[in-house]
């Protein structure tokens, strides 16, 4: 069953990433969500195979998800609770080219 949870556990943490990277998906409780889920099957196969810096790594990974989770419910606009929120996305600043 360990062996079963990391399996999973590390599909969905790179599905999630996959996802993100690739633009599909923005950093909301979707993507959240996916690495809460990813990190708590990956602790429970490094509690299995007592690979304790795996478990210690996929806490705290477990922990900011949990953080951008409730971030993201607090931030979400009270006149409308059922509407999921996205993430702000900062525009990237001007950039001056230089040309010879």
């Amino acid at each position: 069953m360990a062996d079963i949870s990391g399996w999973v556990g590390a599909f969905t943490t790179l599905a999630a990433y996959t996802a993100f990277s690739m633009g599909w998906i923005t950093n909301g409780r979707l993507f959240q969500t996916a690495n809460l889920i990813g990190s708590a099957a990956l602790i429970i196969n490094g509690y299995h195979q007592e690979a304790w810096p795996f478990v210690l790594l996929n806490a705290v990974w477990g922990t900011i998800s949990i953080a951008a989770l409730v971030r993201l419910r607090r931030n979400r606009p009270s006149g409308n609770r059922s509407t999921p929120l996205t993430a702000r996305v900062a525009k990237p600043a001007a950039v001056d080219v230089l040309t010879d």
